[in-house]
């Protein structure tokens, strides 16, 4: 059986809190059924062992901890702590240039200790921070088959911060270069969509990539019974509020959406699921009345369950939305602009409705809400779309399918 490492620059990544660490989770848990694998997490051992109850494949792991581990003490670590980090970043990547990587520093002698003892024929790189580990990987291993899988292009969202005046330009070049130089460093990029992979092959001419896309780990249950009511009172809205297109999209449905279908459906409430804080500029949003804020939740089909209607008013942002494709697993019908439902090979009026204005996005929510056999006729559609695209199952399949191909190409 073939090997593979894997790092994953989360804390929390099980139970998964987010889109990114939800599909970190289930790529591990996908490569655990294939494949020998060594991972590196930043999760305390003790906490990520409680996912074996749901998804045993993962106990066949081995698992290094960031937090479990205690970093060999430098010979200047004397030195004030942020010097010492930057010179020990400066000597464990043997460069004067750049500027310290925390979660380099984090994971870098668990990995030379790793790579010192075990050859591995694939390396899944997650996120942008893992990047700097290629210098470290190629020391050890000239030939391991280095995978860098993304759910979004940084580039995108750095250039859109940029615009917006909330990034410097040298922060914005910096990951524009990092993203336009991964030919030089990987070999062969995931992507989450169709468009992603596009966008990262117009910065690396000569990259090999596949779409390996966001999926949802499906449940039996394929309604919600909120969507089944004759007179829905709750639509949802989830996505975490520290994440600017979840907060900037929450505030343009409210100032010009919400007030029109209130207008026709006095009694409904919208409940805004996920974790974060809103910033300061938007917490007028908490004391919206019938905005419900149920905060990081354990088990989100819960409320979900109570929703007619998911929706998903972004205008900004890259990648897939985890949040349709987990609403549409659990039985509720989508309301969503065209960037919101980004990289989801969809149908309009099949799987889900799209609306761009706000005029538009209020009379199909109103229509939605008023029309019970539309809602079933989204929700039968959207599930089998999942099932036979999005299921994590049917993705590990492609996985799979990817590494055999290029372990024949490299022989």
């Amino acid at each position: 059986m073939k090997t593979v490492l894997i790092i994953i620059p989360y804390e929390d990544l099980y139970p998964p809190m987010n889109g990114g660490m939800q599909r970190c989770f289930h790529v591990l848990h996908q490569l655990s059924k294939f494949y020998h694998v060594t991972a590196i997490i930043d999760q305390d051992s003790a906490s990520f062992i409680k996912a074996f109850k749901d998804f045993p494949a993962l106990s066949s792991i081995k698992i290094f901890s960031t937090k479990d581990h205690s970093p060999r003490a430098g010979q200047i670590s004397f030195l004030p702590a942020r010097l010492d980090k930057a010179l020990r970043y400066r000597w464990y990547k043997r460069s004067l240039t750049g500027s310290a990587d925390g979660k380099f520093l984090n994971y870098y002698t668990l990995l030379t200790e790793v790579l010192s003892r075990n050859k591995f024929d694939f390396i899944v790189l997650q996120n942008l921070s893992t990047i700097n580990a290629v210098s470290i990987i190629r020391r050890f291993d000239k030939t391991a088959f280095i995978i860098y899988d993304t759910h979004n292009v940084g580039t995108l969202l750095a250039e859109e911060e940029y615009a917006k005046g909330n990034l410097r330009k040298k922060d914005m070049q910096a990951v524009k270069k990092l993203e336009s130089g991964l030919s030089n460093k990987v070999n062969a990029i995931w992507a989450c969509s169709d468009q992603d992979l596009q966008l990262f092959k117009e910065m690396n001419e000569d990259v090999t990539g596949a779409v390996i896309p966001n999926g949802v780990h499906l449940e039996k249950k394929t309604h919600a019974d909120g969507a089944l009511v004759d007179k829905p009172t709750s639509i949802i809205f989830c996505g975490s509020l520290g994440y600017e297109p979840n907060y900037a999209g929450l505030s343009w449905f409210y100032e010009t959406i919400w007030p029109v279908v209130k207008n026709k459906h006095p009694d409904l409430q919208l409940i805004v699921l996920g974790s974060g804080k809103l910033p300061a500029a938007f917490a007028f949003l908490y004391h919206v009345k019938d905005f419900v804020f149920t905060g990081a939740v354990a088990d989100v089909k819960e409320w979900y369950n109570k929703a007619a209607v998911a929706i998903v008013p972004l205008k900004s942002g890259s990648g897939t939305r985890l949040k349709i494709l987990e609403a549409m697993g659990l039985g509720v019908p989508v309301l969503s602009t065209s960037k919101g439902a980004e990289g989801i090979n969809f149908i309009q009026g099949e799987h889900i409705e799209i609306a761009d204005d706000e005029k538009l996005f209020a009379e199909k929510l109103t229509g939605l809400l008023e029309d019970k056999n539309t809602r079933m006729h989204l929700q039968i559609g959207a599930r089998k779309l999942v099932e036979h695209e999005y299921d994590w199952d049917v993705i590990g399949n492609k996985i799979q399918k990817f590494i055999l191909h290029n372990l024949a190409v490299k022989k």
